[in-house]
């Protein structure tokens, strides 16, 4: 790899974790989008982008000889058209620009990153780039699942495997052999809420501290974009459903915050656990 890292910047504060990991061994630029990046740290050379200057962003990325781009952070709502047509640069682009945006969620990550590659960039992974932000195999703090709750991460894992053809989600909450909630498009914390609301409703008795969360990227995802993520601000939500802990997969989730939410874990006798 030559040349800065370019990082796209959705919300949360992801993006400005990465920047700072990489920016020890390497130059780093964020681009940050407009209404969805967080403010920026100090420190970071960063860019403001709207979605109706991608030409202007290629231009940018070429000024500052940054092959090799990363997407990170969270994108809350899909443009609309309008949206897309900004500058000059973007305009010449509209016909690729359309045709990216049409589909699912996966068909449009892998048509954006398609016409990123076509105007000469390389789209980079975590992995490639800052490989510490993801989970290594095995206990992250000192509480374990119990033989209930790893039965229940068994049947979980099962579940999103038989799913992963649907692209419906990456995360299902099951308690006690029961699945409770299955992540759609509300996203994670969206479906811990529910999990909350449900309990509060007495739609489902298991005990608090019985559960898990198991959230982990579909077989055959694509591991430059759409990474699964926990943190922190998940833990406090499964805690606050009732449940037990977390279960993902080693090398495959960004573990955001990661000595926030292994201090919250332990105090809370929680577990995060990478299989």
């Amino acid at each position: 790899m030559s040349g800065p890292l370019a990082i796209i910047a959705g919300g949360g504060a992801l993006p400005w974790e990465a920047a700072a990991l990489v920016a020890p061994r390497r130059e780093v630029v964020v681009y940050a989008l407009d209404g969805e990046a967080d403010p920026a740290p100090a420190g970071i050379e960063t860019h403001p982008i709207g979605y109706g200057q991608i030409g202007r962003l290629f231009k940018m990325l070429a000024a500052r000889n940054c092959r090799d781009v990363m997407f990170l952070g969270a994108i809350r709502s899909r443009p609309d058209y309008r949206r897309i047509l900004g500058d000059v640069e973007t305009l010449k682009l509209v016909p690729k620009i359309v045709r990216a945006i049409v589909g699912g969620d996966d068909t449009i990550v892998r048509n954006v990153m398609a016409l990123v590659e076509a105007e000469g960039f390389r789209v980079v992974s975590v992995e490639d780039a800052v490989p510490e932000l993801l989970a290594p195999a095995g206990l992250l703090g000192r509480h374990g699942p119990s033989e209930a709750q790893r039965a229940d991460i068994a049947f979980g894992t099962r579940y999103l495997d038989a799913a992963a053809s649907f692209d419906i989600g990456q995360a299902v909450v099951v308690a006690e052999g029961r699945i409770i909630a299955v992540e759609a498009a509300e996203g994670t914390d969206a479906m811990l809420e529910r999990c909350a609301s449900l309990r509060e409703a007495k739609r489902f008795r298991t005990p608090r501290g019985a559960g898990v969360l198991v959230k982990r990227a579909k077989r055959g995802q694509d591991m430059r974009s759409d990474v699964p993520v926990v943190g922190a601000g998940t833990l406090q939500k499964v805690i606050a459903a009732g449940f037990g802990g977390i279960a993902v997969e080693a090398g495959r989730t960004i573990l955001a915050e990661r000595a926030a939410m292994i201090a919250a874990a332990d105090k809370a006798r929680a577990f995060v656990i990478a299989l």
